[in-house]
């Protein structure tokens, strides 16, 4: 919802703030909190992906007019966030792009353990994607997958830090966000330089917490039409033709299987650790925190 003192349309402001990622980390949750402060403004879509290209299913090529007119004029911090901007080299050129566009803007990024991501990477992918891998079929692919590079921290913050000076950029962990979002909230509010104090019951609320989900049915894989099953299978109908991929979406799965989230083997965990082990070192290292909620990675 709009706030009072705001207005949008060819008259809008660029933004000035950004939530670059992590997927699967509760940007979400944190966009949809962010946008309860009176002082900031989180963009009615979420995800404008403004940065991406075209190809890469972005709106980079809709141009800053376009932009803008996602926001306000007065409020003091004007946001959006688009997980899409951290998938490095899957999606490249992406800091550069801000950085010409919003100058010196201010960027936050919330991590979550990246074994936990990636697993709840692959239920999204499960629910979305047609047809859907299996789980073993998933990590034997995975160092070619979007999902890795999502989960490769340090090296998408690196692509940031050759762009943005160090202040500029905020690093949170997740999962202290879900268990005092109240003191999380105030250090990104002092970030962005707005009243710290402000606080609201909605704070505590989580946004886009998966549900059960199902498969696609087994009546669907045989006797569907391979009209409909295209409009499960191509992206770029997804994203223009959303009510009717909803539809045939939710018709599809009528009868399939509960997605359950996979439980990993001691040798699956231990490949993922040893997969991300590099890349979860430098991190800590980076940020002087041994984040101790989450894995090992040694």
């Amino acid at each position: 919802m709009l706030k009072k003192d705001g207005r949008l349309g060819a008259n809008g402001s660029l933004p000035n703030f950004l939530v670059i990622g992590a997927a699967k980390s509760g940007t979400s949750s944190l966009h949809a909190c962010l946008a309860r402060h009176p002082q900031i403004y989180m963009s009615s879509k979420k995800e404008l992906r403004y940065f991406v290209p075209r190809e890469q299913l972005g709106r980079y090529d809709l141009g800053p007019n376009w932009y803008r007119s996602n926001f306000p004029t007065t409020l003091r911090v004007r946001g959006e966030s688009s997980p899409q901007y951290s998938v490095f080299p899957k999606v490249s050129g992406i800091p550069e792009r801000i950085k010409a566009t919003l100058g010196s803007a201010k960027l936050s990024y919330i991590l979550r353990d990246p074994v936990e991501r990636i697993l709840s990477d692959f239920l999204q992918i499960v629910d979305e994607y047609y047809p859907a891998p299996d789980f073993p079929d998933f990590l034997s692919t995975l160092r070619d997958r979007e999902s890795y590079f999502y989960s490769l921290y340090f090296l998408q913050l690196s692509q940031y830090l050759q762009v943005f000076p160090r202040p500029n950029i905020l690093v949170l962990i997740s999962e202290r966000f879900s268990s005092n979002p109240r003191l999380i909230l105030r250090t990104i509010f002092e970030f962005l330089s707005v009243d710290e104090a402000f606080s609201t019951a909605e704070f505590d609320r989580r946004y886009n917490v998966r549900h059960s989900s199902r498969y696609v049915a087994p009546w669907f894989n045989s006797y569907a039409p391979e009209f409909l099953k295209a409009q499960l299978r191509d992206p770029v109908l997804r994203s223009k033709i959303w009510r009717l991929y909803r539809l045939v979406h939710w018709a599809s799965r009528v009868g399939g299987r509960t997605i359950i989230k996979p439980q990993l083997t001691v040798s699956d965990d231990f490949y993922l650790q040893a997969l991300l082990r590099e890349d979860v070192s430098k991190l800590r290292t980076f940020l002087a925190d041994p984040i101790p909620e989450w894995r090992p990675y040694n």
